[in-house]
């Protein structure tokens, strides 16, 4: 009698049965349709039902794969068993979340009732929310969890990691100061306990604050101790840390071919651990070594594949960093209607998780594209608005106190100086963005106001030859 039902249902087109399976499995065609006949079980039997699902699958599957973790845990959630959802997520969020899969494991997370669990469970639960909105790039929400929780927590090992973690938020939000005082924290109880890894991380955070903040010899020792660190780990997580980071520091110092080396040892050990969403960011990594080089095409099929990636995997923060070189390559190109695209695409992102570093160094690339844009149109509203986004870069870089990004500033006041005519003037804040950049030792900006700076001297000096001409012209002779 089933069989037959299934067979008319099968020839309406309502359902697909498979046969090819260990056990005929059947599928509803269409989610309406496959809803519809969810909602008319009553919800005490449609609990029974996720119940002996979500234990079947257990007994089944000692081992899930990441995939198979999360359906078993929405399933408990589903049966109303939040603690057993929970216990199913807890030894997988680091994977769930290096994978690709933070966006989904937010989802489980945020749907758990929070009544049902112990403290204990909470501050796990916490934990691995906060854990997910870093992954994605919402360092504001992760702070705020990481902080409610270390006011929790009394034991050493759990505080070393959440000092770390709260120094990763800070960094990325640019609070320089408060990222050094827990990061300098967090070592100091890594050290004490022995933790090679996070003593590694740390060491890792706190050199790329002393590179914000330009102090480039110490920032390169912080990193190389890092490095030197994780090698006793073998290839893991922190070691290709440790290598993306060193990597990012050699190329802000114009040390391209090392930069290139670090990142390809990176994206190796990512490639090896299956770790998606850092594979897709040293991707970007390797597209932006590229492009310091000149060498657009290799850039442009790096920063293309680190997209797409990072598209299928949802994460919108490595997404918005990507559009951002690609829009300053189309910048380089003057392909300035896609460059100004895309640059206002990543500065809605970069503002609404409050990503200030990224946000200037973004409003000054946006400025920038615009002044060339009004040089080719003739359109004041290009510099009007060049000029509202130069500001609003400058003031970030002056409250988080980045020298580098004061510097790009300026160059950019100065391009957008010289485009009206001010040569004085423009001069002057290029001679001052030379000096900022090179006083931090960001060789590939720093180049970039040099050259600024020479083409404004030579507008200058046309411009005095011409007004000498044109007075010597008019001055009586004998």
């Amino acid at each position: 009698m089933v069989t037959q039902a299934l067979s008319l249902l099968e020839t309406r087109g309502l359902v697909r049965v498979l046969t090819d399976q260990i056990k005929p499995t059947v599928r509803v065609k269409h989610a309406l349709i496959r809803e519809a006949i969810y909602n008319s079980i009553l919800q005490s039997r449609r609990m029974e039902l996720h119940y002996v699902t979500a234990q079947t699958l257990t007994a089944l599957y000692p081992q899930p794969d990441l995939e198979l973790v999360l359906t078993i845990a929405d399933q408990w959630q589903r049966a109303g068993q939040d603690e057993h959802a929970l216990n199913a997520l807890l030894p997988h969020t680091q994977n769930l979340i290096y994978t690709g899969r933070s966006a989904w494991l937010t989802e489980v997370l945020a749907r758990l009732n929070r009544a049902m669990l112990s403290d204990a469970q909470l501050r796990a639960l916490d934990l691995a929310r906060a854990d997910a909105h870093a992954a994605r790039g919402e360092y504001e929400p992760a702070r705020a969890l990481y902080e409610q929780l270390l006011a929790q927590t009394h034991t050493h090992e759990l505080r070393a990691r959440l000092l770390q973690s709260l120094g990763v938020a800070a960094y990325h939000l640019g609070i320089w100061a408060d990222a050094l005082e827990f990061y300098r924290a967090g070592l100091e109880l890594a050290q004490a306990q022995g933790d090679i890894a996070l003593q590694a991380k740390t060491n890792g955070g706190l050199g790329l604050v002393y590179l914000a903040l330009g102090e480039t010899a110490r920032a390169e020792q912080f990193l190389l101790q890092s490095r030197d660190t994780s090698l006793q780990l073998g290839d893991s997580l922190e070691l290709a840390a440790a290598e993306y980071n060193l990597g990012g520091a050699r190329r802000l110092l114009g040390q391209y071919e090392k930069a290139i080396q670090c990142a390809t040892r990176a994206r190796e050990i990512y490639t090896k651990l299956g770790y998606a969403t850092a594979l897709a960011r040293t991707q970007q990594m390797l597209g932006a070594c590229y492009h310091s080089m000149g060498d657009f095409a290799q850039a442009a099929e790096h920063y293309s594949r680190a997209i797409a990636e990072s598209n299928r995997l949802g994460d919108l923060m490595a997404i918005a960093i990507t559009q951002s070189n690609l829009a300053e390559l189309y910048a380089e190109q003057l392909d300035l209607d896609k460059a100004i695209q895309l640059y206002d695409l990543s500065s809605q992102y970069f503002r609404s998780t409050r990503q200030e570093s990224s946000l200037a160094y973004n409003l000054a690339g946006l400025a920038h594209a615009q002044v060339l844009a009004a040089g080719r149109a003739k359109d004041s509203a290009f510099l009007d608005s060049a000029t509202q986004n130069i500001h609003a870069a400058l003031q970030i870089a002056q409250r988080i106190q980045s020298l580098e990004l004061e510097g790009i500033a300026y160059r950019v006041l100065a391009e957008s100086l010289m485009e009206q005519n001010k040569s004085a003037q423009a001069q002057e804040y290029a001679q001052r963005s030379i000096t900022l950049l090179t006083q931090v030792g960001s060789a590939l900006e720093a180049e970039r106001a040099r050259h600024t700076h020479a083409k404004i001297s030579q507008i200058a000096d046309r411009e005095t030859h011409t007004a000498s001409t044109v007075f010597q012209e008019r001055t009586p002779k004998g």
